[in-house]
């Protein structure tokens, strides 16, 4: 029967024991129909009372982790019903509300789509993009992303070794697929971008989170070189995945130092580096990549989508050379091609001036909404950057981040707590991730962020001893 670590719980427990459910579903420790164990035996093993069990199972059954059945039990639910708060749930009519969770890449700015698809449309060749083409791209399409690397990334990219996907997501899936074999071990952050958490063992692949390094202010930096080469003594690890630059959630990005420390571990054990790096042309002044340190251990993904494309799904994978026909197979296996029509789009934007006429506009936007924040909150407890399409906002010890995302939520706010992105099972973080680049309307973003504030003062409030009177 299932029992969390008791010695890993932290309070509140039952946000704790829910956790630690979900993390066991995660990693398929825990799969669809398994029984728990009943809550009076659970809460006398774990010495909590009956009712720290009875809101623990209630907190999974909201997350539809679980499944109550009359005389029966609490089973493990049906994990493909079990919705990512990142994803966007269709519109529903008068139902309003504030996304600070998702990261959408303030999409308003977006290029004129109508705009440029009457231009295709006097294109005498225009029908030549509904065809099938090659898995990996046309030769002049890679030509045109291997352009966007080299200018937007500071990457040493060349057409040869350069591939057209259907996103970033889409590179990370063949990027998995091509280089690792089911078993694999892959390093990853401590607090990591999510769908990493169940695409990787989805392939058969298992997660070994690697601690951060942290400043005076607690603030999570670069991941530890020093953890890293310790888990390679204790682990068979063959990859690390890494996003250098505005890591999601913290924000950090990678120095040089930190880059060259973390090289010179990935080449002493020989490390394939898959660096995701959708959200480095927004960084004005760019580190060096890892394609640069260690380019044959290292496969590049980047993407215009953020800057200026979400819709039409482009993205490009920089592979070493004596593995491209392993990611041609990988992009053809899983979806044939990037649609050509979609990378003629973006590529006629990169070369026409557009991608960096957006990418302007939302720099803009993103210094005044970080500008905002660092008003609203102290500097010690905000990480992030007038560049950076989110903020990182740490809690104090006593307040619970997860409490505090469900009393915004009360508020009509939506925001993620550093549940969603935890890969270890125990932290000391207390963090939430504030989206600046989803919001439209710069007022709008201005009172979501004034009743997210209300809602961690009024818990405040509710959490603050007062002193007894008489």
């Amino acid at each position: 029967m299932w029992k969390p670590d008791p010695n890993k719980l932290s309070s509140p427990k039952y946000l704790s024991i829910a956790t630690a459910l979900e993390q066991d579903i995660q990693t398929g420790r825990l799969v669809e129909g398994d029984k728990l164990p009943p809550q009076r035996e659970l809460a006398y093993q774990l010495g909590v009372t009956l009712g720290t069990i009875t809101r623990a199972y209630a907190e999974a059954e909201r997350r539809k982790l679980v499944r109550g059945e009359t005389g029966r039990g609490t089973f493990i639910a049906k994990t493909a019903n079990v919705h990512s708060p990142l994803m966007l749930m269709p519109n529903t009519e008068g139902i309003q509300g504030y996304d600070l969770a998702r990261n959408l890449g303030l999409a308003h700015l977006n290029p004129d789509l109508g705009q440029m698809l009457r231009e295709l449309s006097d294109d005498p060749l225009v029908n030549s993009l509904n065809e099938y083409g090659p898995s990996e791209g046309t030769f002049y399409h890679r030509e045109i992303g291997a352009q966007f690397l080299a200018e937007f990334y500071g990457a040493p990219a060349n057409a040869s070794q350069t591939l057209v996907t259907c996103g970033a997501q889409h590179g990370i899936q063949i990027a998995m697929l091509a280089m690792f074999n089911r078993g694999d071990v892959i390093a990853v952050d401590e607090m990591i971008y999510p769908p990493i958490l169940s695409v990787l063992p989805a392939l058969g692949l298992q997660i070994v989170p690697i601690e951060a390094e942290r400043d005076e202010n607690g603030h999570m930096g670069a991941m530890s070189a020093d953890a890293l080469e310790e888990a390679c003594t204790k682990h068979d690890i063959r990859g690390v995945f890494l996003i250098p630059n505005a890591q999601n959630p913290t924000t950090h990005t990678l120095s040089n130092a930190e880059r060259q420390r973390l090289a010179t571990v990935i080449e002493k054990h020989n490390l394939t580096v898959i660096e995701d790096d959708p959200y480095t042309p927004f960084i004005s002044r760019k580190q060096k990549s890892f394609l640069e340190l260690v380019p044959e251990n290292t496969v590049l993904i980047g993407s215009p989508s953020k800057v200026m494309s979400a819709g039409l799904r482009t993205g490009y994978i920089h592979v070493p050379g004596n593995v491209k026909t392993a990611f041609a197979n990988a992009i053809g296996e899983s979806t044939w091609m990037a649609a050509p029509l979609n990378v003629e789009i973006v590529s006629r934007w990169i070369t026409g001036g557009k991608l960096q006429e957006t990418l302007q506009r939302k720099r803009e936007v993103l210094r005044q909404r970080y500008l905002h924040m660092k008003e609203m909150f102290p500097n010690n407890v905000l990480q992030g950057g007038e560049e950076k399409l989110f903020t990182w906002l740490q809690l104090p010890e006593q307040q619970s981040a997860e409490l505090v995302a469900q009393a915004a939520l009360l508020r009509g706010v939506e925001v993620l707590s550093h549940r969603n992105f935890q890969a270890m099972p125990r932290t000391d973080i207390n963090a939430l991730r504030v989206s600046l680049s989803t919001i439209a309307h710069h007022k709008h973003f201005e009172e979501a962020i004034s009743l997210l504030k209300a809602s961690i003062e009024h818990l405040e409030d509710i959490q603050t001893p007062r002193p007894m009177v008489g």
